[in-house]
C-alpha cells in the first residue's frame, strides 16, 4: 500500500478525464488548437504535481486561521461566563 503524501491529488478515472476534455477544449478555445488527449493528461499531471502543494498548503493555512478564530471566540466565551459567577 503506497502512503499518500500531503497536498497528493486523489480523482476518480471520471473526474480526470473530465478534466482532460476541459484542457482540450481550452486548447481549442484559447488558442485555436487541438491537442491530444494524451498531451492534455501530461500537462494536467504537471500541473498537478506544481499546483496541488501550494493549493493544499493554502488550505492548510486557511483552516489553521479559520480554527484559531474560532477557539479565541470559544475561550473568550468561556472565560466570560466563569467571571460571572
Amino acid at each position: 500500500m503506497s502512503q499518500r503524501l500531503p497536498g497528493d491529488m486523489d480523482m476518480s478515472p471520471e473526474e480526470r478525464n473530465a478534466f482532460i476534455r476541459e484542457i482540450t477544449v481550452f486548447f481549442d478555445h484559447q488558442f485555436d488548437q487541438e491537442i491530444s488527449e494524451f498531451r492534455a493528461g501530461i500537462l494536467l499531471d504537471f500541473f498537478l504535481a506544481k499546483l496541488s502543494p501550494a493549493v493544499y498548503n493554502s488550505a492548510i493555512e486557511d483552516a489553521r486561521a479559520f480554527l484559531a478564530e474560532r477557539l479565541e471566540d470559544m475561550e473568550a466565551t468561556l472565560f466570560a461566563k466563569a467571571q460571572e459567577r
